[in-house]
């Protein structure tokens, strides 16, 4: 049984643009030319300038004496699909590139469900932040900055830009506004969290376990911490919502606990924590030796300190007892 694709040609927005196989490309359009009867009715058939025709169909432009790529965008591929009755799958193979403006990503199509795109999506929950302009991803832990770094070159086939800032020591990485377009196509969220519903995509509710650890773990990594009490040492999950959409957030919530059921934790219920300014945070508990285990075990850290923390915890559980 074939997996099921997440993004394919037919997902991308028609303003997209993308780079085909050049091979692929020249075959493409002398197919379409001999399908019309010539290049000139070619473009009449498309709509298109011929001359701005003739660029994309060999690939590049000159500018001042330099060659530059063209792309084709979706909406003319997608003609030429139709005129020359290729096949989606065939073309999608021969994707090699894709953008929305300058920077490309090299995205291999089409786009399957993965351990590394699910962490990547919880990561756009958690600490990351997407426009339309970019996906920024900051932390103060660099293991965390590494980990979106490295997942957004396997899945998008795309680099980011990496800096520090000193007063808050902190890490950050910035990527070209393709990868946050590709991620919302996903099913992250895109612009502000605490002012939108937020819902877990259902190729990762419904996914495979790799895909909720992949998922619960970058969720945890980034609004995760643990507590070390007197009473009774716990892990905390919470989050601040716009206080008109506390229920749409507590549903979110809601969701994160079935997936921490579906890995064998036994979360306690949402309740509220605190208000600031128009927000409120709500969150919920993971206590008991046996859900704490459960959760080193099957999920864990990649946060270092995180992680240090709740084996400390464990060992002094088994120490104990």
């Amino acid at each position: 049984m074939s997996k099921a694709k997440l993004i394919g040609l037919e997902d991308l927005p028609d303003n997209f643009r993308l780079l085909l196989e050049e091979n692929f490309r020249k075959e493409l359009f002398k197919k379409a030319v001999k399908s019309a009867g010539g290049f000139l009715k070619l473009a009449k058939k498309l709509d298109y300038d011929h001359s701005a025709l003739t660029k994309v169909r060999r690939g590049f432009r000159k500018v001042k004496g330099e060659s530059r790529t063209t792309f084709i965008s979706v909406s003319l591929l997608k003609k030429l699909i139709q005129i020359t009755n290729t096949s989606v799958e065939e073309v999608e193979k021969n994707i090699t590139g894709i953008t929305t403006n300058k920077a490309i990503a090299r995205a291999k199509f089409p786009i399957y469900p993965s351990p590394e795109l699910a962490s990547l999506i919880g990561h756009s929950f958690g600490d990351g932040c997407t426009t339309k302009d970019r996906f920024k991803y900051v932390n103060q832990r660099k293991e965390l900055v590494d980990e979106v770094k490295l997942y957004a070159r396997i899945v998008f086939g795309a680099k980011g830009r990496e800096y520090y800032v000193k007063k808050k020591r902190c890490y950050g990485i910035n990527f070209p506004a393709i990868v946050g377009r590709l991620l919302f196509l996903s099913g992250g969220p895109l612009g502000r969290k605490t002012t939108q519903e937020l819902r877990i995509p259902p190729w990762i509710k419904n996914g495979s376990k790799e895909v909720k650890i992949a998922f619960i773990k970058a969720l945890f990594d980034d609004d995760g911490s643990l507590c070390v009490c007197k009473n009774q040492d716990f892990i905390s999950f919470s989050q601040y919502k716009d206080k008109n959409l506390i229920k749409s957030h507590v549903f979110f919530l809601n969701q994160v606990r079935e997936l921490l059921t579906d890995l064998g934790v036994k979360p306690s219920k949402v309740g509220y924590k605190k208000e600031y300014k128009n927000t409120e945070e709500h969150g919920f508990r993971i206590y008991g030796f046996n859900n704490l285990l459960t959760f080193m075990k099957t999920i864990n850290f990649t946060h270092i300190l995180k992680s240090k923390k709740l084996t400390k915890i464990i060992k002094l559980y088994n120490k104990l007892n």
